[in-house]
């Protein structure tokens, strides 16, 4: 296995394995280098441009015994690894056995090299334009088509295929399958009630539904022809590159990839404290800090809280806070992350925000005096509650200047009562507690 990209580990990337079919132990070295532009064309692409950095990529090297795949319209057979196979009427669609003689050696070798896969890309090694999804599991294509979707080229099958292995992206053609599932997929319906389109938020209040053609390329709404049906399917926009091999996604299908991208990959990297449950008994002050999986243009959003109170202005990626603005005992402080990209405007199960939560325990020696009362024969009383491991005094003042000690004690599940013995030299006095050391 050979390392084409990395930009972080595999148990937070989504990580693409590319696997060799049809070359020849000799042309392995080609591979790496079909491989690596294979790769390159798919993530020049949007929306996989602005989330390139949340990608890793491999290719793994496996040797078959004849260049190629089998082509039996005209009576070409070869002795492949995964025996991929071009279909016997069209010449175009390129699968493998959905058994241990196929699909099942993929699965082996992504177990046993890099079991953290997320698009296995199947690269034929064949002169002849060609692919298929691989019922959904693995995106298949040939060495043909990756000139035709390299930049600044528009996207091609790999590119296509790739719609249907990540984010389940349904075909918008309209040439019959008879057969086919009747199945919707994101970018697929029946439905024409506009209130019940699943694309809404993307169609303006002024779009007719079904929309006709004639409202021309960018406009979101119901165009007639899709699943393979030109009629009583819809898709969402009049071109897009699951339907049209040469144009980008549409809004739609973009925002179905960026939401199958944050399935797999959370926007947090790394946070410190690495311990989100930790006690504090000392004044330092208290450092979070996040490390962010940025997108390529945009960065993400950040708002820090404490105990479920927004810190105003706190939006870096840091916060630093002294233990004596919390509570001695149980505070939370929260770290929320939104990526607020243009590209997704439905996502229900909130798969663009992430929040870290530190649960930080204080026992910090605090005093407070409260529950004043008035007792007969001017005497009165107060409560001296809080933390004071080491015991307090209690001190008075007639002008807060100078301070005379009263009384030494310790505090008793957290409290204690002071009662004055007789009434004081003045009509004014202050009273306070300190902890001892």
């Amino acid at each position: 296995m050979q390392t084409i990209l990395t930009s972080g580990p595999v148990s937070n990337r989504l990580n693409i394995v590319v696997l060799s079919e049809g070359y020849t132990s000799s042309q392995l070295a080609q591979f790496a280098v079909d491989a690596t532009n294979a790769v390159n064309a798919l993530l020049s692409h949007p929306p996989y441009q602005e989330y390139r950095n949340y990608f890793n990529a491999f290719a793994i090297k496996v040797a078959s015994a004849q260049p190629g795949s089998d082509h039996p319209s005209s009576g070409i057979y070869r002795d492949t690894y995964f025996n991929s196979t071009y279909d016997p009427v069209a010449d175009y669609l390129i699968t493998i056995p959905a058994d241990s003689t196929g699909q099942g050696k993929v699965d082996a070798l992504l177990q046993s090299r890099m079991p953290n896969c997320q698009l296995p890309i199947l690269l034929v090694n064949d002169p002849n334009q060609g692919g298929s999804d691989g019922f959904d599991r693995t995106a298949i294509a040939s060495t043909a088509v990756l000139f035709s979707e390299m930049p600044p080229l528009p996207p091609g099958i790999l590119t296509h295929e790739t719609g249907h292995v990540l984010a389940n992206l349904g075909d918008e053609y309209t040439i019959p399958y008879p057969g086919f599932p009747d199945t919707e997929e994101p970018n697929t319906t029946q439905q024409t009630n506009r209130s019940l389109l699943k694309w809404k938020a993307w169609v303006s209040t002024n779009t007719p539904i079904p929309t006709p053609e004639t409202v021309g390329e960018g406009v979101v709404g119901l165009f007639e022809g899709a699943h393979y049906h030109e009629t009583g399917w819809y898709r969402p926009e009049l071109n897009c590159a699951m339907g049209n091999l040469g144009a980008e996604f549409c809004s739609v299908c973009s925002e179905a990839l960026v939401l199958a991208i944050y399935q797999r990959v959370r926007p947090v990297d790394a946070f410190s404290p690495a311990s989100t449950s930790f006690s504090v008994s000392s004044t330092q002050a208290l450092t979070f800090s996040l490390s962010l999986l940025q997108p390529t243009s945009h960065n993400l959003d950040v708002q820090w809280f404490t105990n479920g109170v927004a810190w105003t202005g706190a939006t870096h990626l840091g916060l630093t806070l002294s233990p004596e603005a919390l509570f001695n005992g149980t505070n939370w402080i929260s770290a929320r992350v939104n990526d607020l990209t243009s590209l997704v405007r439905n996502d229900p199960a909130n798969l663009l925000s992430q929040i870290v939560t530190w649960t930080v325990d204080v026992t910090l020696p605090q005093l407070r005096l409260d529950s004043p009362l008035r007792l007969t024969g001017g005497k009165f009383a107060f409560r001296v509650s809080g933390n004071a491991a080491q015991g307090f005094v209690i001190q008075s003042s007639t002008n807060l200047l100078d301070w005379a000690p009263l009384e030494t004690n310790y505090l008793v599940a957290g409290q204690f009562w002071h009662t004055n013995f007789a009434a004081g030299p003045s009509s004014r006095m202050f009273y306070r507690a300190a902890t001892l050391p």
